[in-house]
């Protein structure tokens, strides 16, 4: 990352351009940028702390369904539908991808090919939730930043 002289925002910017350059987010994740409200600035921050709560549940579940001694297919198919659909929409293009390639697994009940692809699942998540959580900190200092400029200007 640039050094500290280098603008916050900037830096935030250069930040998600690597992201986006390793494939861990894609142009979804940008979308969401625009979308982001004068009202209310930590909507990013907000929807990446339901994503990361909602992906966990999920993966909680699929491990479940996993261990199981005859394993439920069905409910791995149902909640890895639910994950796909939450980071394809956030923008979690390396994650997304290795969803789509554990709901093939599913789909042809192959155990042991899930627990290797669910193990790049949970790695994609925890490199996402890395990516995310560098975010939401960059985007909080960027607002606390505005808010002390904001406090200090004469009336």
């Amino acid at each position: 990352m640039a050094g500290s002289g280098t603008d916050p925002t900037q830096q935030l910017n250069d930040y998600i351009r690597t992201m986006h350059d390793q494939g861990i987010l894609d142009d979804n994740f940008d979308q969401l940028l625009a979308l982001r409200r004068e009202q209310n600035p930590r909507f990013i921050n907000e929807l990446i702390s339901m994503f990361t709560n909602d992906a966990e549940a999920y993966i909680a579940e699929i491990t479940n369904a996993l261990s199981l001694t005859e394993v439920d297919f069905s409910t791995i198919i149902s909640k890895l539908h639910q994950l796909k659909g939450s980071t394809s929409g956030i923008g979690g293009h390396r994650m997304y991808q290795a969803c789509c390639e554990l709901r093939v697994a599913a789909a042809d009940g192959d155990k042991d090919r899930c627990d290797g692809l669910f193990l790049r699942v949970k790695e994609e998540f925890n490199t996402l939730k890395q990516c995310f959580e560098s975010i939401s900190e960059m985007r909080r200092n960027i607002i606390s930043n505005g808010t002390r400029r904001r406090r200090r200007r004469p009336l």
